[in-house]
């Protein structure tokens, strides 16, 4: 292994254990090792590939909680089947699902919030919320559209190679922490879904 692989390699290392646990980061892939790309190359590592379609699932929870809160919001002025709950617009989902991405979606939904909650949750879901929501977005889509292969000198590792810079030593622990993160954005879009509702739930 050539002088600069190996410091590259050491502080990549150092790197690691500087950030407390549960906090790495991808890193980079030092110069000289062969990286080996092609169909099913991701099946050369299955716990890893599993953590590639957790991080996919779990996104796909955030969407949908995004769409229950599009439909529910724009159930407004339904009339309650139900005494107590409050009712959810079903071509809501068909209108939120044809758009097919995440951005409209986004902005959509934003759009109706201004109009139909209050300042405060409005204020929330604009400031704190949607950028986050924004981020976990972008690592999803790396995780999701990325384009993965195997080296040899990394076993426990998948490498991304992106369209610009360097290729990346994705670990076990990077593709957890994603997931962690989608999860816990989720966890306040939800409080923000359960707010709301219970604004407009009759007590029996």
């Amino acid at each position: 292994m050539h002088a600069n692989n190996v410091l590259e390699t050491t502080l990549a290392k150092l790197a690691r254990l500087s950030k407390p646990l549960g906090s790495c980061m991808p890193q980079p892939l030092g110069q000289g090792y062969l990286v080996q790309f092609g169909p099913d190359k991701l099946l050369e590592r299955p716990e890893l590939a599993a953590q590639v379609g957790n991080v996919c699932v779990n996104w796909n929870l955030m969407e949908h909680v995004l769409m229950t809160l599009y439909a529910f919001l724009m159930g407004d002025y339904m009339p309650q089947e139900n005494e107590y709950l409050p009712p959810t617009h079903p071509v809501a989902y068909q209108v939120f699902d044809s758009l097919n991405a995440y951005r409209p979606r986004v902005e959509l939904l934003e759009k109706l919030l201004t109009w139909r909650a209050e300042d405060a949750e409005v204020k929330e879901f604009k400031e704190i919320i949607k950028p986050k929501l924004n981020k976990r977005f972008a690592e999803r889509s790396k995780v999701a559209h990325g384009l993965w292969g195997t080296c040899d000198a990394h076993p426990d590792a998948l490498i991304l190679a992106p369209t610009y810079g360097k290729q990346m030593v994705w670990k076990k622990q990077d593709f957890e922490d994603v997931s962690s993160r989608i999860l816990e954005d989720r966890r306040r879009l939800s409080d923000l879904l359960v707010s709301l509702y219970n604004e407009r739930r009759r007590e029996p």
